[in-house]
């Protein structure tokens, strides 16, 4: 059986590790052995720990948590990774590893290091082009000499990294093609959803209702909802006047967010946009009831600042809403979004920088609503589906390991 060391910065506990990272590494054990080396943080361990290991129950997955550190910043970072490090080269004495599955680029450094002392081969499993990321969010401003440095940095690793991975994963064909990688060391294996757990077959009209009542949301309201945390790269302002227009043409809509962000943050901007703040619905909620709750929408959107680091991103509520029959409106520009919405008609995209963006969408807001749910859990299963992204992964793994 091959035995991989899968390497992540986030927690298993962080809600990514539960919805993204899990749920592949589970299909993916039935024929692998998996030690998971990955960066808890306190609070969601001690909340969440009972669970995982519930979930990993008597698969082929063993955990082996560290706790993250936060402070001093960059200082703690180096620590954190030459623990991995260590915590890496400590397993491999025993249990001798056919193959390091490195997610992102902080880990990929380790498994950067650890082919060069033990020549054990590596996936450089890119969920964002990293370093360009931070610049495009003004973490790492380059008119400050330490961030500049750091960035200069990551950009160097990273072109040793792309060079000595035995593999490279992408989330988009837009990233694929920047690379410009040989095409047997790369794949594109986009974010993918649990359709199992998103089927809203599987969701009663009684359940929608109930969730609408607790809610406090009018029965026939047309709902748009917003998935996700809100900062850095949402465009909730945009989202706000997106709203205003459909208001206008929908009277009877309300926007809810299903968001573990403040919402004095999201209600603050709605004021400062002239928004009825009894048109807003706030509610955070644990994974396992989105279903139901995502379920309320009509239509569901999301805004993405359109950056060069963000042609690599695949956003994974992109792939849950359509295993839940539900239109997405996006807007132009960010990783494959145009493309799939475009080629699938599951959505609307909206160029932002156009005169009067929103208008044509809104006015046409029938459109949307008369979109076969049906079609749009069968294309996103095509794309999205979690078997799918597990097989291109188990060829990725018999590829590797055939190189020991």
């Amino acid at each position: 059986m091959t035995k991989t060391l899968f390497l992540s910065y986030d927690g298993l506990t962080d809600p990514l590790g539960q919805s993204q990272i899990l749920p592949y590494l589970k299909k993916l054990s039935v024929n692998v052995e998996i030690h998971i080396i990955s960066f808890e943080k306190k609070e969601a361990f001690i909340k969440y720990e009972k669970d995982i290991v519930d979930y990993i129950g008597e698969s082929n997955i063993f955990w082996h948590p560290l706790r993250y550190t936060k402070f001093p910043p960059i200082i703690s970072t180096i620590f954190d990774l030459y623990r991995m490090y260590l915590k890496s080269l400590k397993l491999n004495r025993s249990i001798e590893f056919s193959l390091v599955h490195c997610r992102a680029h902080m880990c990929s450094i380790v498994g950067h290091y650890l082919k060069k002392k033990k020549n054990i081969p590596y996936i450089f499993d890119i969920r964002s082009f990293f370093p360009d990321e931070r610049v495009d969010a003004n973490l790492w401003p380059q008119d400050i000499f330490i961030y500049k440095k750091i960035y200069s940095y990551f950009k160097k690793i990273e072109k040793e990294m792309l060079f000595t991975a035995n593999h490279i994963v992408v989330l988009t064909e837009k990233a694929k093609n920047i690379l410009k990688i040989d095409a047997k060391r790369i794949s594109v294996i986009p974010c993918c959803a649990d359709f199992e757990h998103f089927d809203y077959n599987k969701i009663s009209k009684e359940s929608i209702l109930t969730a609408k009542n607790n809610l406090g949301i009018p029965k026939d309201s047309k709902v748009l909802t917003y998935l996700g945390s809100l900062g850095t790269w949402y465009m909730l302002e945009e989202m706000f006047d997106f709203f205003k227009v459909l208001k206008v043409k929908k009277p009877d809509s309300v926007f809810l967010f299903l968001s573990p962000t403040n919402p004095s943050f999201i209600l603050d901007v709605a004021m400062r946009k002239g928004i009825n703040l009894e048109d807003i619905y706030i509610k955070f909620s644990p994974r396992r009831e989105l279903p139901v709750l995502l379920s309320i929408s009509s239509f569901s959107i999301f805004f993405i600042l359109n950056t060069f680091s963000k042609k690599a991103s695949s956003p994974t509520k992109h792939a849950e809403l359509m295993g839940l029959g539900i239109p997405v409106i996006a807007n132009s520009g960010v990783g494959d979004i145009d493309n799939i919405i475009s080629n699938t008609n599951t959505g609307k995209i909206i160029i932002l920088d156009e005169n009067n963006p929103y208008e044509d969408t809104c006015t046409n807001i029938n459109e949307l609503l008369s979109i076969d749910k049906k079609m749009i859990r069968k294309k996103g299963i095509e794309l999205f589906s979690l078997e799918v992204g597990v097989k291109l992964y188990k060829n990725i793994y018999l590829q590797l390991e055939r190189l020991n």
